[in-house]
């Protein structure tokens, strides 16, 4: 034992006392800092005490790790399994109390451990539970193994598509990580099942890719039996040269390490190789060679190459012996291979009732294999076809998702669009509420300063003088000199505002009557429908008309922003043109012309109006 034996009830009370101990002495701490600061012993530095003791804090508040006896059962998985195993029984008992995380780790472990042992997985519920644990928590480190694992029960199941399918993911998922032995693994149970699965070109791949992760691991004795995998697969494609190529290149691998059984197996299966080349010496170099290394292994495989060359030489002495010796291994094909042979040897010996006997056996295997055949050829079309089902089922659980993820996408479109709808209906109303106010403003302003402009004002402030006059008799009557001069000071301002307003109206008047003499003028009062108005004439006619009242043009954009047709009729209108007159002008029927005047007093005025409202507007505007 590399570890004392402990209870698991023990060392969680261990590590519950370590907590609590971490807990007293960081309270410790934190009353010792308080103290030094508040006997200002050390001020200086008690920024970085605080830092510190939030340090402290912080640890003291960490998520608890895995236990000790656990991380040490997987760093002994590789190099003492025996340990490993020993180590995950002993926790068996109080594994249910921990955590869900820690419970996970141990079975995963557990799985782990089973597997290097080659007991065969009878169940896959365990490593479900598991894949789907780190699955939700999308744990990058476990993850992995967890799908390598799941892909080793599969194939212990049967399930070569599920197996492959798992072996797939964990390769995916693992690019990023380092445990490059992990990997290498990986892609070496996957080129296996391709093998089985007789696609001998994507083993090939897989096989390579084995091999490269197996370097930059330092694995060695995975090098080796990557390089001779893909040896073993070279030699599926018929492609000799190759498949030598590499069985020699993993013997060199094996001879540098000093690995004599490695390098005894690597040699045995070159010598198979030349055999069935028909390559003797070669063949007699290789199994000399070998011997030396595996020969107290005993090897099925080993032996009938031994017997079948043996017996291409023609030494059926020493060919009955290591086909007898091949007898021994349970492999059916090892005892087809080597019934067959005893009998062709009793036959050439003249020995025709052993020989009988030998072939009479040599059939019953040969049917045990074609039934055993036939049942792994069921069981692989019944894995696919369960596989394939599977996959159906998911892409429909798929397609489903996809279905209800587009229709929630449709709904949260439709009500988003609605909400912007909303939004935006809400702001037009509110733009056009206060383009409404901001017309209504200037149509004020206009109005007051037209009222002030007036003749109407001119009366007005007469009739204020008039007032004035009485008021001024009554405050001479009450000899309130203060009183005298404000009132005379406004009878002042009225008769200034007057004699402004009469001066405005004076210039006005005068040039409208330039206006009216001016060519341009006349050219529209004359003009008629078959008369050629050019756009010049236009561009003419509203700067005369913007030069008498004042920016005419521009202060109808403010309010409206009015077309080109527009603008054109009101420059009639201020010319005093009739609608008959401004029609052929435009040009546009009468009634075109009515809409569009009506229009354009609702677009200005924000209710309804006639044509002749809007006339009257222009005129006075």
């Amino acid at each position: 034992m590399l570890f004392p034996k402990r209870p698991m009830q023990e060392r969680r009370i261990n590590n519950n006392l370590y907590f609590d101990s971490l807990a007293v002495m960081v309270e410790s701490c934190l009353l010792f800092m308080y103290l030094l600061c508040k006997i200002h012993i050390i001020n200086r530095y008690k920024t970085l005490l605080t830092i510190f003791c939030l340090l402290l804090c912080l640890f003291s508040c960490g998520s608890k790790p895995y236990p000790y006896a656990l991380l040490s059962a997987d760093s002994l998985m590789n190099t003492c399994l025996d340990s490993a195993v020993i180590l995950l029984e002993k926790m068996e008992d109080g594994i249910s109390q921990e955590s869900k995380e820690i419970q996970m780790f141990y079975w995963l472990l557990t799985i782990k451990a089973k597997d290097k042992a080659y007991i065969t997985h009878t169940s896959d519920s365990l490593i479900q539970t598991i894949v789907h644990y780190y699955e939700k928590k999308k744990d990058e480190k476990y993850l992995p193994e967890a799908y390598y694992y799941a892909g080793r029960v599969y194939r212990d199941l049967g399930d070569a598509p599920q197996a492959l399918d798992y072996f797939f993911k964990a390769a995916e998922i693992a690019k990023g990580c380092t445990d490059y032995r992990l990997i290498s693994r990986i892609y070496s149970q996957t080129g296996t099942l391709f093998l089985y699965q007789d696609t001998y070109n994507e083993a090939l791949d897989v096989f390579r890719k084995a091999c490269q992760y197996c370097f930059l691991a330092k694995d060695s004795i995975g090098v080796i039996y990557s390089l001779r995998d893909i040896g073993r697969t070279f030699t599926t494609l018929n492609r000799a040269d190759s498949s030598i190529y590499y069985y020699k290149k993993a013997f060199i691998k094996a001879e540098q390490m000093q690995n004599k059984p490695l390098m005894g197996i690597v040699l045995s299966e070159l010598s198979g190789l030349y055999l069935q080349l028909n390559r003797y010496p070669e063949v007699s170099d290789a199994i000399q060679r070998s011997n030396q290394y595996i020969k107290n292994l005993d090897l099925a495989p080993h032996n009938t190459i031994l017997a079948d060359y043996y017996y291409q030489m023609n030494q059926y002495d020493s060919a009955a012996f290591y086909y007898t010796k091949a007898l021994s291994s349970d492999d059916f094909y090892q005892k087809q291979s080597s019934y067959k042979g005893l009998g062709s040897i009793a036959r050439r010996k003249g020995r025709y009732e052993e020989a009988v006997d030998y072939f009479d056996k040599y059939l019953i295997y040969t049917d045990s294999i074609k039934a055993h055949t036939h049942t792994e050829t069921v069981r692989k079309m019944q894995s696919l076809y369960n596989y394939q089902l599977r996959e159906k089922k998911n892409r429909e659980l798929q397609q489903e998702n996809a279905m209800q993820k587009l229709w929630l996408m449709a709904l949260i479109s439709v009500i988003m669009l609605l909400m912007a709808l909303f939004i935006s209906y809400h702001q037009y109303n509110k733009r056009k509420k206060q383009k409404r106010l901001a017309q209504q403003r200037l149509l004020d302003e206009y109005k007051e300063k037209r009222y002030h402009e007036s003749i109407q004002y001119i009366r007005h402030n007469e009739r204020q003088l008039c007032l004035l006059e009485e008021t001024l008799k009554q405050a001479e009557d009450e000899k309130n000199e203060l009183w005298q001069h404000l009132i005379n000071a406004r009878k002042e301002l009225l008769v200034y505002t007057n004699k402004q307003v009469e001066a405005k109206q004076k210039t006005l008047q005068i040039s409208e009557m330039a206006l009216q003499e001016s060519e341009i003028y006349k050219k529209f009062h004359l003009a008629n429908q078959n008369s050629k108005i050019q756009p010049e004439d236009w561009n003419l006619l509203a700067e005369e008309i913007d030069k008498t009242y004042n920016d005419f043009t521009s202060r109808l954009y403010a309010l409206y922003p009015f077309s080109e047709r527009d603008i054109r009729i009101c420059l009639l209108i201020k010319i005093n043109l009739r609608p008959s007159q401004i029609a052929p002008l435009i040009p546009c029927a009468k009634q075109t012309l009515t809409s569009i005047r009506k229009r354009m007093y609702e677009r200005v005025h924000n209710q309804c109006g006639t044509p002749e409202s809007w006339d009257d507007f222009i005129r006075k505007f």
